[in-house]
C-alpha cells in the first residue's frame, strides 16, 4: 500500500471549513477576536484551539484548493489568527474572557488544547504580530508557572483518584515545550525539572519503583510517583480496559515528538517512557481496517475522539518505532473520516449520525467535530514540513499483530491470529465484554456486554460488577470464568435496593483453532426477582450508515434483511444458527430452540445522546415491554433460574459453515447439576469440550468417551478409565477444555 500523502489528508480537511462556518462566532465586545464552537471555558477552549491548528495548517499548505474549501487563503489565515487571538485574550492572564463570560486556564486539563494547536501555531509563525508572540508567551509562561501547584498523582487503579498518564504526558510536554520556546525566561530549569517529573509518570508501571536508570541526573526509581498502567501495559482509566486513552497517551507524545523533530529540539528526557512497549500491545489492538479495537469497550460516541488521535500516534510509530504497517493503517484510519464525511454530504464529519448531539450540544458536537480537523491537519503539516522514513514490511500487517496478550489483575485476556481476535474483558465498561471476530472486520464489532448475555433487573441504575473472576492463556487461546453481578444496583421507588448480588456465572474458552468461541452462561433469582430483559449470548452488530443501513443475516430458513433504524422489535428465527455478512456465525447450543433478532429502534452506544445502530443477537430473547405479556416485565420466584445457555461464535465462518458446525455441537451430561459441558468441533479438524462447574462447591464432572483427550491449558493428557470415561475435579468456578481427537487440516 501507498503511503499516505499530505494532500491527501488536506483533501479531507479543506471540506470542512465551509460547515465549520455555521458555528464560527465574532465576539461582539472585541470584533478582532472569534472562536469556533460555543466559546466556553473547559472544551469550549480546547474545540477552538484545534479548530485554531486545523485552520492554520489550510492557511499554510501549498495544495490548498481555495475554491474546494470556499474562502480565500487570507480567510482561513484571518480566522485562525482571530482564534488564536481569543484563545490568550481570554486566558486567566488576559484582558478578556470566555462566551460564558469566565477565563480559562490553570487546571490540570488546560494545556490539552494548546499541545493540540501548536504544529498550527508553528505553521504559520510567519504571519504572527509582535503583539501575538508577546500574547502566546504571557499565557504560556503563566500555565507554565501554574503547574507547580499541580500535584503529580499516578495510580493504577481510577478508583484510587489518581490514575492520570494522559494528563502527566501533556503537562510535562507542554513544560518542555516552553522552556524550549522561551529559554531566557527564569524558571526554565524548574520547567525542565518539573517537566521531567510528569513525564516519568505518563506511562508509569509498577517496575518503575525498582528502576535505577538515569533520567535527568537521578534514577527513575527516585522520580516514580506511582504506576498509571498495569505490569502489561493494561489501563483502567474512566474505571474501565480504556484502549483509548492507551491511545490519548501515545498521540501526546507524538505531538512533542514532531515539535522537537521540526524545530530542531532534543526531546526532552522521559518523554518516551515505555512509549515502545505500550505502542507494542496498541498495533495488536488495532482492526486492519483502522478502527480500533476497544476490548474493553468505550463510554463515548463511537469512532471519534480516541479513534481521531490514532492518526498522530500512528505517523510517531512509524517514524519513531519502525513499525512497517503504520503508513497502511493511517491510510485506512484517514478512509474511516473521508467516507463518513461523505455521507455527512455537508462538510462536517459526523452531522448525519451524531444529530442529536448536534442538536442538543454545540458544545461537545463542535468538540468532535475539531478533534477529526486537528488530528487530519497534524499528519497533513508533519508528512508537508518532515522526512518521514518508508518502511517496507516484511510480512502482513495481520500476521505481525498474532499472538496472545493477558492482564490477570484488570481480568483481560486476547489472542490474535490473522483468522480471529478473541477477547474477554471483565472490567469493560458494560461488563462483561468479548470480542470474537476476523482481524480486519472493525466494521463488524460492537462493545456493550458483547456476547456476554444480559439479565436487566427493573430500577437499573448501575452496571454489572464484577464479583471474582480467573483467566489463562495458551498457546492459540484462553479460557476463562468468573460471576458478575447483574443487579446493578437495582433501586425501585422508593428506595428499595437489591439485597443481595443477581451472580451471572460464565465460562469462555477461545479455542485454538483461530475462529472459534465458546460462551456458558447461568443465572438464577437469590430472591424473588422483576427483571425487564432477559438476553442469552447477545452478539452486537453495527446496523448503521457504514452499511448504507441494511444487514442481512442467512439462518437455517433463508436469509432475512432489516435496516438499523427500524422501530423497537423482536425477530424470532426459528433457527439454532445465525450468519452475519458471510463472516461471524452465531450457534445456540442449548438454552433456547430459536435464534432471535432484536433491535432497540434507536441509535445507541453511549451513554450520552445518539451513537450507532446496532442489532442484538441473542438466545433467549425476552422484552417484555415489546410484547403481548400481560406485565411489561418478568417475574422469577427465588432459585428460579434466568439463564441457563451455551453458545458458539467463529470468526471468517461463512454461512456454510456456520451450519454445518451447528449441526455438530452438543450438550453433554457432565454428571453434577452444577456442571455443564459442551462438545463444539474446531476449525482444525479436532473436537473440543469445555466442561464448567458453576456451583458453589467443588464437583466431579464424568465425561463418556472412548477417545483420549488432552488439556489445551496445560497439556496432560488424558485417557478414559476402563468404564469409557474421563473424570474431573472441578473446583466452584473453574473449567477446563479438552482436545478429543485427533487433529486434521482445515479445510
Amino acid at each position: 500500500m501507498t503511503e499516505p500523502r499530505p494532500v491527501d489528508f488536506v483533501r479531507v480537511l479543506e471540506r470542512w471549513p465551509r460547515f465549520a462556518e455555521k458555528y464560527w462566532w465574532e465576539d461582539p465586545d472585541r470584533p478582532d477576536l472569534g472562536c469556533f464552537g460555543t466559546g466556553y471555558n473547559s472544551w469550549g477552549v480546547q474545540t477552538n484551539q484545534k479548530y485554531l491548528g486545523a485552520m492554520a495548517v489550510l492557511a499554510a499548505d501549498p495544495d490548498l484548493d481555495e475554491d474546494a474549501v470556499g474562502m480565500s487563503r487570507e480567510q482561513i489565515l484571518d480566522r485562525a489568527l482571530r482564534s488564536l487571538r481569543f484563545s490568550c485574550a481570554s486566558h486567566i492572564s488576559g484582558d478578556h474572557h470566555c462566551a460564558d463570560g469566565t477565563q480559562w486556564g490553570h487546571t490540570w486539563i488546560s494545556l490539552l488544547g494548546v499541545e493540540r494547536m501548536m504544529h498550527g501555531v508553528e505553521a504559520i509563525d510567519e504571519h504572527l504580530t509582535d503583539q501575538d508572540r508577546a500574547d502566546l508567551r504571557r499565557m504560556m509562561v503563566s500555565e507554565a508557572d501554574a503547574l507547580f501547584d499541580l500535584p503529580i498523582t499516578a495510580t493504577k487503579w481510577n478508583a484510587d483518584g489518581g490514575n492520570r498518564p494522559e494528563s502527566n504526558i501533556w503537562n510535562g510536554a507542554f513544560l518542555a515545550r516552553t522552556a524550549l520556546m522561551y529559554p531566557d525566561e527564569n524558571n526554565v530549569d524548574d520547567w525542565i525539572e518539573r517537566g521531567t517529573h510528569f513525564l516519568l509518570n505518563g506511562i508509569s508501571i509498577e517496575a518503575d519503583a525498582e528502576d535505577d536508570t538515569i533520567f535527568a541526573g537521578k534514577p527513575l526509581s527516585e522520580w516514580h510517583i506511582g504506576p498509571n498502567y498495569f505490569d502489561n501495559y493494561a489501563l483502567d482509566h474512566h474505571g474501565y480496559l480504556n484502549v483509548g486513552y492507551m491511545v490519548i497517551c501515545l498521540s501526546n507524545m507524538a505531538m512533542m515528538h514532531f515539535a522537537c523533530k521540526s524545530d530542531g529540539w532534543d526531546p526532552p528526557e522521559g518523554l518516551y517512557l515505555h512509549g515502545r512497549e505500550l505502542w507494542e500491545l496498541v498495533r495488536r489492538l488495532i482492526f486492519a481496517d483502522g478502527r480500533l479495537c476497544r476490548i474493553g469497550g468505550d463510554s463515548r460516541q463511537r469512532y471519534c475522539y480516541c479513534q481521531d488521535y490514532l492518526l498522530p500516534s500512528l505517523l510517531m510509530a512509524g517514524e519513531l518505532f519502525g513499525d512497517a504497517h503504520t503508513a497502511q493503517l493511517e491510510r485506512e484510519a484517514l478512509e474511516l473520516i473521508r467516507s463518513e464525511q461523505e455521507i455527512s454530504s455537508d462538510g462536517s464529519f459526523m452531522s448525519h449520525r451524531l444529530n442529536t448531539i448536534r442538536e442538543e450540544s454545540p458544545y461537545y458536537f463542535t468538540r468532535l467535530e475539531s478533534d477529526k480537523a486537528v488530528v487530519l491537519s497534524m499528519n497533513a503539516y508533519w508528512r508537508r514540513v518532515l522526512e518521514i522514513p518508508r518502511h517496507e514490511p516484511g510480512e502482513s500487517y495481520l500476521e505481525s499483530s498474532r499472538g496472545g496478550w493477558i492482564e490477570p489483575e484488570h481480568g483481560a485476556v486476547m489472542d490474535r491470529s490473522p483468522q480471529r481476535i478473541a477477547s474477554w474483558s471483565w472490567r469493560a465498561r458494560h461488563a462483561p465484554q468479548g470480542l470474537c471476530l476476523p482481524p480486519d472486520s472493525g466494521h463488524l464489532a460492537e462493545w456493550d456486554r458483547n456476547i456476554a448475555g444480559l439479565a436487566l433487573p427493573l430500577g437499573a441504575r448501575g452496571k454489572a460488577r464484577v464479583l471474582c473472576h480467573e483467566q489463562t492463556l495458551f498457546d492459540g487461546g484462553f479460557v476463562t470464568t468468573g460471576v458478575m453481578d447483574d443487579s446493578a444496583a437495582a433501586v425501585l421507588p422508593e428506595g428499595w435496593e437489591a439485597p443481595e448480588a443477581l451472580k451471572h456465572r460464565y465460562a469462555v474458552a477461545a479455542l485454538p483453532d483461530e475462529r472459534t468461541m465458546i460462551v456458558i452462561e447461568h443465572c438464577a433469582a437469590p430472591f424473588r426477582c422483576y427483571l425487564s430483559e432477559v438476553k442469552g449470548l447477545k452478539l452486537n452488530v453495527p446496523n448503521d450508515i457504514f452499511n448504507d443501513m441494511r444487514r442481512t443475516y442467512a439462518h437455517e430458513g433463508g436469509t432475512i434483511t432489516v435496516r438499523g433504524d427500524h422501530t423497537a422489535r423482536t425477530i424470532p428465527l426459528d433457527s439454532r444458527w445465525i450468519s452475519i455478512a458471510d463472516t461471524i456465525g452465531a450457534i445456540a447450543i442449548y438454552g433456547s430452540d430459536e435464534m432471535t433478532l432484536y433491535q432497540a429502534g434507536a441509535r445507541r452506544a453511549s451513554e450520552y445522546a445518539d451513537s450507532l445502530y446496532y442489532d442484538e443477537l441473542c438466545f433467549p430473547c425476552v422484552v417484555p415491554a415489546l410484547g403481548d405479556a400481560d406485565l411489561p416485565y418478568l417475574e422469577f420466584a427465588p432459585d428460579e433460574v434466568i439463564l441457563d445457555c451455551a453458545g458458539a461464535v467463529l470468526s471468517g465462518a461463512s454461512a456454510a459453515e456456520t451450519a454445518a458446525v451447528a449441526g455438530k455441537v452438543e450438550q453433554i451430561d457432565a454428571g453434577s447439576g452444577a456442571l455443564r459441558a459442551v462438545m463444539v468441533p474446531g476449525a482444525d479438524g479436532a473436537h473440543y469440550v469445555l466442561v464448567a462447574n458453576l456451583g458453589e462447591e467443588t464437583a466431579a464432572a464424568v465425561l463418556s468417551t472412548n477417545a483420549e483427550a488432552a488439556d489445551c491449558v496445560t497439556g496432560e493428557d488424558l485417557a478414559p478409565g476402563a468404564d469409557g470415561t474421563i473424570k474431573l475435579d472441578l473446583d466452584s468456578g473453574t473449567c477446563r477444555l479438552l482436545r478429543i481427537q485427533a487433529e486434521a487440516s482445515r479445510g
